[in-house]
């Protein structure tokens, strides 16, 4: 039995006294390892990448799936027509139901649209729009003129009443003399068509305006709206000769309607739909409130005050963008409640 353990405890001992040999690797083996070691790096390195690209790829088909719908599209489309066209006076967008509409993983719509003007029948292209809309409801846009004019050949200017700014009744103030649009618009034979800018001598309605052009073969655009601007802008500057006072202002546009299975607008407002004034007046009002209400852009804060006053005043007009023949325009020069006519584009016939 004591044999047996002295056999042990020496067995012990040469376990514990000497380690196993341990293979030397090979410069080769080492290198070998190396080059397994970066390749499984690159294949985990690989493989990341592309399950982060496979994730960002359903991220934004899914926000392309969402905001493809025609209630989301149809939203942003009518932020920018409702914002731009009714700031500009006769301007209008580009309202393709496929427009080419971009989305950035920060969920901000993005648009490049054409911008154009009524010239007769002919929709002439005047430059291009970049709208942004993000998800905070931030509105911004640019527009760039690509007109064929150094001088931009813009529309003319609108003036408010002289009543509406001094007090003193228009029928009291001497006529001013004949401008440059008027010698022009005489100079020009009958095959053309051009788009003019004329301002009233008195506030009025929108239905007596058209009234006022009904035995005329002209368009009306746009009008130019009085939302008590005068309140809130500094008049003190003086005025030279007989010009009146020019303010920015709302334009009261055509209707425009986006539904899911499309959009439908007016082009015009044609004098013998007279009739109907009252209803683009409502629809104007409801995009005005809207646009207000649930987008942030310049002036937002402005037009709430406007749409403030037109509801408790109503809405007038103190002038029109219209467009027809030559002659019909020329005409409208003759009729006593117009003045401050300004010859804006002309082109060749294409009148129906």
């Amino acid at each position: 039995m004591s044999n047996n353990l002295e056999h042990d405890e020496q067995r012990v001992l040469q376990e514990d006294d000497f380690d196993h040999p341990r293979p030397e690797w090979s410069q080769k083996q080492f290198k070998r390892m190396v080059q397994k070691t970066r390749w499984k790096f690159f294949l985990n390195a690989v493989g990341t990448l592309f399950l982060v690209f496979m994730v960002y790829h359903i991220y934004v088909s899914s926000l392309h799936i969402y905001f493809d719908q025609s209630k989301v599209r149809n939203n942003f489309m009518r932020s920018i027509v409702s914002v731009v066209e009714m700031h500009g006076d006769g301007l209008r967008v580009e309202k393709t139901y496929n427009s080419p509409f971009e989305v950035t993983p920060f969920l901000t719509q993005k648009a490049n649209l054409k911008i154009y003007r009524h010239v007769g029948s002919w929709e002439v292209i005047t430059g291009e729009i970049q709208a942004e809309l993000s998800i905070s409801g931030k509105f911004t846009y640019t527009i760039t003129n690509t007109g064929a004019y150094m001088n931009g050949n813009n529309p003319g200017p609108f003036y408010l009443p002289y009543s509406l700014v001094d007090g003193i009744p228009t029928k009291d103030q001497d006529a001013s003399d004949e401008s440059s649009s008027l010698k022009r618009l005489r100079k020009i034979d009958d095959g053309h068509v051009a788009e003019m800018s004329l301002s009233l001598k008195n506030l009025s309605h929108p239905d007596q305006l058209m009234q006022l052009l009904t035995d005329y073969d002209v368009a009306v655009t746009a009008m130019p709206i009085y939302s008590g601007e005068l309140k809130d802008q500094d008049i003190s500057y003086s005025r030279a000769g007989m010009f009146n006072y020019n303010i920015s202002h709302l334009s009261l546009k055509p209707l425009s309607e986006f539904k899911e299975d499309g959009a439908n607008w007016y082009n015009y407002f044609v004098p013998e739909n007279s009739g109907q004034m009252q209803e683009q007046v409502q629809a104007m009002m409801s995009d005005l409130k809207w646009m207000s209400d649930h987008l942030e852009y310049s002036g937002a804060e402005v037009d709430k005050r406007r749409f403030a006053y037109l509801k408790k005043n109503g809405v007038q007009v103190y002038g029109a963008v219209v467009t027809g023949p030559i002659r019909e325009l020329e005409k409208l020069t003759k009729i006593p409640e117009f003045q401050h006519f300004y010859l804006n584009r002309v082109e060749i016939w294409n009148w129906d």
